[in-house]
């Protein structure tokens, strides 16, 4: 008896992740495919699911989606959370796979600005600790790009804007890093030489949220005398990895072409 309930358990488990990440909302029939279940005990499954308000149908396409009940305890398990405490892990194994620290930068929307936010420390002796919780410029440095070249363009103007008046930028090196921009979404990530600190390579990748829209970065400070070319193309597949681990458990479940190519730094 045991036995069965465990099995039932992990497939109600299996439906309600398919139905939360399948796009569009699937049919009974593409569940079933989907998770290699005969349609009769994914009918009876969705029925389970739907006498709790977990799922329900919707009779005009035949297709299933999420309901309130799914809805509400996902709210309270997310207003719990925060993102600081979801990339701890994310961080520390990007810290680990290359014994530099490493940073989640959190993008502030309505200021148009970053914070550090949490970090993961290398062994090294010598290396750069960045203030957390500090507003940051987004047009400066590797953790800011890799966020501003995915804020959507009208915002991403008044930021610009905004750096020009209060005489952090100017025009012409307006055009300078509108050019960077295109660059890091082409590249999937951003990497600068000394642009927020002096003497620091800034390795750092996006992090998106469920809605595909870009909520912070994921990455690395590494003191020059450090850094090697040689190892460029481990920093940034940590990075991307990291960062896209992260995503993934905020939600996000496509990834832009720029980063599905992103591993290629020529």
């Amino acid at each position: 008896m045991m036995e069965r309930e465990t099995g039932t358990t992990a497939r109600v488990l299996m439906v309600l992740r398919a139905v939360a990440e399948m796009q569009p909302e699937p049919t009974m029939k593409a569940l079933a495919d989907r998770l290699n279940l005969p349609p009769s005990t994914m009918h009876r499954l969705l029925e389970l699911l739907a006498e709790h308000g977990m799922v329900e149908r919707d009779e005009s396409t035949r297709t299933f989606r999420p309901a309130v009940e799914f809805f509400r305890i996902a709210a309270l398990v997310v207003n719990r959370v925060s993102i600081r405490m979801l990339a701890r892990p994310y961080l520390q194994a990007a810290a680990r796979a290359v014994d530099e620290s490493a940073y989640l930068c959190v993008y502030d929307a309505n200021g148009g600005r970053m914070t550090f936010a949490a970090t993961a420390t290398c062994s090294h002796l010598l290396d750069y600790r960045v203030p957390l919780d500090t507003p940051f410029s987004l047009v400066t440095g590797a953790s800011g790009r890799s966020i501003l070249a995915w804020v959507d363009k009208v915002r991403q103007d008044e930021i610009i804007r905004s750096e020009i008046a209060a005489g952090e930028l100017d025009q012409a090196a307006r055009a300078q890093l509108e050019e960077a921009l295109i660059e890091v979404r082409a590249r999937g990530y951003a990497q600068t030489f000394g642009q927020r600190i002096k003497g620091a390579v800034g390795i750092f990748a996006p992090v998106f949220d469920a809605a595909g829209t870009v909520t912070g970065s994921l990455g690395f400070t590494v003191p020059e005398m450090r850094y090697q070319a040689a190892l460029q193309q481990t920093l940034v597949s940590v990075a991307l990895e990291q960062a896209a681990a992260l995503s993934g458990v905020l939600g996000y479940t496509q990834e832009p072409d720029a980063l599905k190519r992103a591993g290629d730094t020529t």
